[in-house]
């Protein structure tokens, strides 16, 4: 995996800013952080030791214009200079007797691409009015970092979002690069993809785990947990928890392979079940049946490669897979 040289400019990004702003050498943060690991065994990534560091110095991310590459999990009041890549239609939406509308942005600077969901109004009219466009650089203040998958800037209405005159240059060919990517992704070989890029790839299904299951807003798909009797999200209060379910497999396709993350829309498309069906994905005597008739078949996958910071290793989000079929196989190796 050609992969350490982007996890290691990361973690010297986080490493300078928090000796910036703890005043701290960066050779005393690492002695800190090489402990922290040690004391758990090693069972966490430097970069989550580093924020574990952090917090102990009382060093605040928040407030902190950031580029997008810096952007932690979690935070809750991050800022970032970005172009608009892309703009998706602004779509309505109905939870229970709840109504809205949701804008979606793909912003990006010279270090990477992120997904803006926009939740409040003053923010989505900036689209429909057109105040804000394709190749407009914004400014956005007080979002949240969250997102199962892949890392999302969400704003509430205590964000902000608004044009900016600073000039921020990303090269044409990187531009096409990054939204080529989240359309389709690059197809290459497993064992030459890096972190944080999109891919396709033909691989065979070699390992196949049991789901896991966890509860999440219905509005906005964050991640919630039970607070006494009720579910509490940060951003829409108490709520009516959706269930959803997340699976692990392992794909290889002769030059690596890589632990494969599965979310709703694919784990329906690997097991050919109805998107959400819960029941069957509990059901001991289905999954069993499925493995013995899934492993050792070829499928066309897509995702994004990301960090796995528990294990330091690599992973993929999957966001499309399809099972191949030889003509399809046989189109490919004669391209």
């Amino acid at each position: 995996m050609v992969f350490y040289s982007m996890i290691q400019a990361n973690y010297d990004q986080l490493l300078e800013r928090i000796s910036r702003l703890s005043s701290l050498t960066k050779e005393e943060l690492e002695r800190r952080i090489d402990a922290k690991r040690a004391k758990l065994s090693g069972l966490i990534s430097k970069e989550g030791a580093a924020q574990i560091v952090a917090a102990e110095l009382g060093v605040n991310f928040e407030n902190q214009r950031m580029k997008i590459s810096e952007l932690l999990m979690g935070l809750r009041k991050a800022n970032v200079l970005g172009k608009i890549l892309k703009i998706e239609p602004v779509r309505n939406f109905k939870k229970g007797e709840r109504e809205g509308k949701i804008g979606v942005l793909r912003v990006a600077d010279e270090t990477g691409s992120i997904r803006v969901v926009l939740w409040d109004t003053n923010h989505i009219s900036l689209i429909e009015k057109k105040e804000i466009g394709e190749g407009d650089v914004v400014e956005i203040n007080a979002a949240s970092v969250r997102g199962l998958g892949e890392k999302e800037l969400h704003l509430s209405s205590t964000s902000n979002i608004s044009k900016s005159d600073v000039k921020l240059t990303i090269s044409e060919s990187a531009s096409n690069q990054m939204l080529s990517q989240l359309n389709d992704g690059i197809q290459k070989p497993i064992a030459e993809a890096q972190i944080n890029e999109r891919i396709r790839a033909n691989a065979t299904l070699i390992r196949f785990f049991e789901p896991r299951f966890f509860t999440t807003c219905p509005e906005c798909n964050i991640k919630i947990v039970q607070q006494g009797e009720h579910f509490y999200c940060s951003t829409h209060g108490n709520v009516i928890p959706q269930y959803k379910a997340i699976m692990t497999v392992v794909f290889d396709d002769g030059t690596d392979n890589i632990r494969s993350v599965l979310f709703d829309d694919a784990i329906s498309q690997l097991l050919n079940i109805e998107k959400g069906d819960i029941s069957k994905l509990k059901d001991s005597a289905f999954l069993t049946q499925k493995k013995l008739e899934l492993l050792g078949k070829d499928f066309f996958v897509s995702g994004r490669v990301r960090l796995n910071k528990l294990f330091n290793d690599p992973e993929m989000i999957i966001s499309d897979l399809q099972e191949a079929n030889p003509d399809e196989l046989i189109k490919q190796l004669s391209a």
